[in-house]
């Protein structure tokens, strides 16, 4: 990431660990989520030897201030301090899966050097939902729509994307080419369409429209979740034209 005001040497940064890959010996590539840059790649210089003041600080889901000096090519994360390492999570297996799907999520639709960055403020509001929630999978569902209105990508649910014509109540077809609700009576086989339940058409668009609060007291049926899930995770992957690494450990702690 390059800073358009070239006489900045660092800045400083609240921000989320995605994710970290190792570099050489004792080095680390950090990739952080923050609320004014977007992505934001640094090295760590050292953090993996035992003596490092700031590689306990550097844990995937801590919410850390970055202290980051610019790079020509990389930057360098010269100083970070946690300021929550998300401990209730971390003690339990289900939350800390279902944190590796909105981590990895939150990471393949932002972008880099992005001022207006609500995915930040919504992972941030996730995660701390997350800590205490019952129905941990109405969220995730709530979470993946509420990103994908961020990102650009909401799905048309109110008219045929096909005729153009308002879609009349009743079940429907999901084109995850084009993205979104299409007539009943253009159904395919052949095509990437799924047929999608009156009743879950109601309860997305509720979703989309809707902050937690209200969502939180929504009467939905498991079977009408599952439907939304199925759905939202092919449209996803059907976007990032591949699947989401953390799915199966998902689905295999979940099911479990």
């Amino acid at each position: 990431m390059k800073i358009s005001n070239k006489k900045k040497k660092y800045f400083q940064t609240e921000s989320i660990v995605l994710n970290l890959f190792n570099l050489g010996e004792a080095d680390r590539i950090i990739t952080l989520l923050t609320p004014n840059y977007g992505i934001i790649r640094a090295v760590a210089n050292g953090v993996r030897k035992p003596n490092s003041r700031i590689g306990g600080h550097l844990d995937i889901l801590n919410k850390i201030n970055a202290y980051v000096r610019i790079g020509e090519n990389l930057n360098n994360l010269s100083q970070a301090d946690t300021i929550d390492g998300y401990g209730e999570i971390k003690q339990n297996l289900k939350k800390i899966s279902l944190c590796f799907y909105i981590l990895e999520l939150s990471e393949k639709f932002s972008v880099e050097n992005d001022p207006n960055n609500n995915i930040y403020q919504l992972l941030e509001e996730v995660l701390e939902l997350i800590k205490s929630v019952e129905n941990d999978e109405l969220l995730i569902r709530w979470f993946e729509i509420k990103l994908l209105i961020s990102a650009g990508f909401l799905p048309e649910l109110y008219n045929c994307l096909i005729s153009g014509k308002k879609l009349k109540e009743g079940d429907h077809v999901f084109s995850f080419n084009e993205g979104g609700l299409i007539d009943y009576h253009y159904y395919s086989e052949s095509l990437n369409h799924s047929i999608i339940l009156k009743k879950t058409i109601k309860a997305t668009r509720f979703l989309v429209d809707n902050n937690w609060s209200n969502v939180n007291k929504l009467n939905i049926s498991q079977k009408t979740i599952n439907d939304i899930k199925i759905i939202m995770q092919r449209y996803i992957r059907t976007l990032i034209n591949s699947r989401v690494n953390s799915e199966t450990f998902l689905s295999l702690i979940h099911n479990n």
